[in-house]
């Protein structure tokens, strides 16, 4: 039996699991996709301290080696079913059962989408949220960008160096991102802002996005949609457990501790005024300190 077991390898469970092990715990890491989680999306960090214009991809693989370095063990399986026993946590994979004292959810967000009839349909077809996963394929094309947060900003930016031309579709006349990216964002000549508007209607041409209709009734003529309105808590496999609110969040008190004994959460799975990746880090800090105390 483990005496810690993290789901998630974002910066947070990451943290979690250096902790752990450098305070003695017998710590297990798991993840069903790349470490590093959304960071491999994310094209340029320029707010961590102490790393200066660092891609995300090369971030997470920083970690990575940390993780191995401190010879924490880690699998690369989808957890499918948490259940809370009197005496012990079972996680239940797609490859094994696991078995802990206590469990860290640092399972991050999933990106939300505009709930149009066909955008499912579409997605891989000219419809993504990742610029850094698919900005190549639309090479000296025009594309949309939805949003107006830091996310959809600094990826414009990414986009405007392979793209023909970006649209910026913003659904108020301000943006919530860092005003240091919009600035920048202003300046480039390729980036078109569109205040005020919503994405009404996609058309498709041979099973790929032709043109998307606003609700100005305004036509864009694009190859691609990328999709940045936010994210919502990646916790449906922990709805069995009785520990979320009504958007999903898992409900914590100031140890990260749900109501279920040794059960804990940590980064953007949790309600917090400010989600970014040094508080991530610091979620998991507070969280592994708990647990230690109770277990020595």
């Amino acid at each position: 039996m483990y005496d810690l077991i993290v789901i998630g390898m974002g910066i947070g469970g990451i943290t979690a699991g250096i902790y752990a092990k450098r305070g003695n715990l017998n710590v297990l890491l798991l993840d069903r996709g790349m470490p590093g989680g959304m960071l491999n999306n994310i094209e340029q960090i320029s707010n961590y301290p102490g790393l200066l214009n660092i891609k995300g991809h090369d971030f997470s693989q920083k970690l990575l080696e940390q993780v191995k370095d401190l010879e924490i063990p880690y699998k690369l399986e989808e957890v499918e079913e948490v259940k809370a026993l009197d005496d012990k946590k079972v996680v239940i994979t797609s490859k094994g059962e696991y078995t802990a004292k206590n469990i860290i959810i640092a399972t991050g967000t999933k990106p939300k989408y505009l709930g149009l009839d066909n955008e499912k349909d579409l997605l891989g077809r000219g419809i993504s949220t990742c610029a850094t996963c698919d900005g190549a394929f639309y090479k000296d094309k025009v594309v949309a960008v939805v949003g107006s947060g830091s996310s959809a900003l600094q990826e414009s930016l990414y986009l405007a160096n392979i793209c023909q031309k970006i649209y910026i579709l913003n659904r108020k006349d301000v943006f919530k991102g860092e005003k240091i990216l919009e600035k920048k964002v202003r300046a480039k000549d390729n980036i078109e802002i569109i205040c005020n508007v919503n994405i009404k209607e996609y058309h498709e041409k041979e099973g790929k996005i032709e043109k998307i209709i606003l609700d100005n009734n305004e036509t864009l003529m694009v190859d691609g949609v990328f999709i940045y309105i936010g994210y919502k808590p990646n916790t449906d496999i922990f709805k069995n457990l009785d520990i979320l609110d009504e958007q999903g969040y898992v409900i914590v008190d100031h140890n990260y501790e749900t109501n279920k004994d040794g059960i804990y959460a940590i980064g953007d799975v949790i309600k917090k005024d400010i989600y970014q990746l040094v508080t991530a880090a610091n979620d998991a800090i507070y969280a592994v300190s708990n647990i230690s105390k109770i277990n020595n």
